[in-house]
């Protein structure tokens, strides 16, 4: 058969689901530095944390929600080793989802957070708190981004229907019409909609006053969250002039809803979770207005160099060579503006093929090895030096396999198999592994 191909758009079945098979923690309660704020604070235009500086190279893992739901059997227990396994890789920063309103076109139906205004989805708060309470036994942080621009989670789009009635527009719909920039087009109307911002208010009040039942914290109070991020890649709309017009919405949101943030979780950072330029229209000025309140704690980037036609031949050669460059200079740009706004920079997202874009896990990852040494690198440079640019995650974790991967094996079904996501780290990618453990300890001689 055929094998799928795996992307971020499909992401929700293809993430770290499964039980782990090398060593793993204990999962007890880890030494801290004494001094300082368990809290992640800014001071000097630098992370700090327990009184030290706070450097990372982290991982997204936006399922891990879904994975603690308590009715998917055995999935808790698969959380907790894959905790473990990340924090065997030095991993202690988790960019994370606390916001999804379902949709058709994401990968588990329309199932979300918020299933519709004024009603979550229960279970996936519980998934929630055992996340956090499990994160905080491993001394790990969060960034929790509470919508999406992008439709695999729902995102803003949702928010719009719910809004106007009027039906989104699905660029995924088999023999439809609607077309991406549809889609993008209808989700941008979202800033400028009051009904729909007092919608979303009322999901980041709701998340931010829960009462982990665990750990009896208010989620406003926990440490264990570093940031909260307005959206996973906020964008105005599709790269035209037309979109042009979005941008005092935009603009706006980003000030007003940081504001609303901080006001109500004061101790915790606020991101906006902004790709960079490239979700500012390609625009310098738009990037730094974006960012420029002072709300916003941090200034993020994101880079996707197949994404966005950089990278045409996925394997070690002149052209990746072609393309590495063009990103290590996108890379400089950003780090160059986060320094005129005065505030650190962070990384959050970047992703590449395995070789020759296979799916296989058992497929080599020389190129990606080689791209996550340079960036690593670049990172390490950039806190020796007392930069702006401060962590980085990668994208994706994707440990032994998906939901479909666990609940195959919860089944019994010892021989399944399944195509990696594109950009997923498995946890038999072992020399991947260990540059990012290499990093990660290298990174924590220089804290301290």
């Amino acid at each position: 058969m055929k094998a799928r191909q795996f992307t971020r758009r499909n992401f929700i079945k293809t993430t770290a689901l499964a039980l782990p098979l090398f060593a793993v923690g204990s999962g007890s309660e880890p030494k801290r530095t004494m001094g300082g704020s368990d809290f992640v604070s800014i001071r000097n235009r630098q992370f700090e944390r327990h009184g030290q500086p706070y450097f990372f190279i982290g991982a997204n893992f936006p399922q891990a929600a879904m994975l603690a739901d308590p009715s998917l059997p055995g999935g808790r227990e698969c959380l907790v080793h894959e905790l473990d396994n990340l924090g065997s890789i030095g991993v202690k920063n988790l960019r994370l989802m606390a916001g999804s309103e379902g949709s058709p076109s994401a990968g588990n139906g329309s199932r979300g957070i918020l299933m519709r205004p004024g009603h979550w989805d229960e279970r996936l708060l519980l998934g929630l708190d055992f996340l956090l309470t499990e994160m905080a036994k491993r001394d790990m942080t969060g960034v929790f981004y509470l919508t999406n621009y992008w439709e695999w989670s729902g995102g803003m789009a949702v928010y719009v229907n719910w809004a106007t009635g009027e039906p989104i527009p699905d660029p995924n719909q088999v023999g439809g019409k609607n077309t991406g920039a549809d889609h993008m087009n209808y989700a941008a109307r979202f800033y400028g909609l009051p009904s729909a911002q007092e919608l979303f208010r009322e999901h980041i009040t709701h998340i931010l006053n829960r009462r982990n039942t665990i750990s009896n914290r208010f989620y406003h109070d926990d440490p264990t969250i570093m940031s909260w991020q307005l959206s996973n890649e906020p964008r105005p709309g599709t790269d035209t002039p037309a979109s042009e017009a979005n941008l005092p919405a935009f603009y706006a949101w980003m000030d007003k809803t940081a504001r609303f943030i901080k006001a109500r979780a004061p101790r915790q950072l606020v991101s906006t979770g902004s790709e960079g330029m490239i979700g500012c229209l390609g625009k310098a000025d738009a990037y730094l207005r974006a960012h420029q309140s002072p709300a916003v704690d941090y200034a993020t980037l994101h880079l996707w160099l197949k994404n966005w036609g950089w990278l045409k031949e996925p394997h070690l050669g002149p052209q990746y060579e072609e393309a590495t460059t063009r990103a290590f200079g996108h890379i400089e740009q950003h780090i160059t503006l986060a320094n005129k706004l005065g505030k650190p920079l962070v990384m959050e997202e970047f992703g590449i093929d395995r070789d020759n874009a296979s799916t296989d896990p058992d497929s080599a990852t020389t190129m990606r090895d080689d791209y996550y040494e340079r960036i690593f690198q670049r990172v390490l440079n950039s806190c020796k030096a007392g930069g702006a640019l401060q962590g980085t995650n990668f994208w994706v974790w994707s440990g032994e396999g998906s939901l479909e991967a666990l609940r195959e094996r919860h089944a019994g079904n010892t021989t399944y198999r399944e195509p990696v996501d594109l950009n997923g780290v498995l946890h038999t990618d072992h020399t991947t592994l260990a540059i990012i453990q290499q990093k990660n300890a290298i990174l924590e001689r220089l804290a301290g």
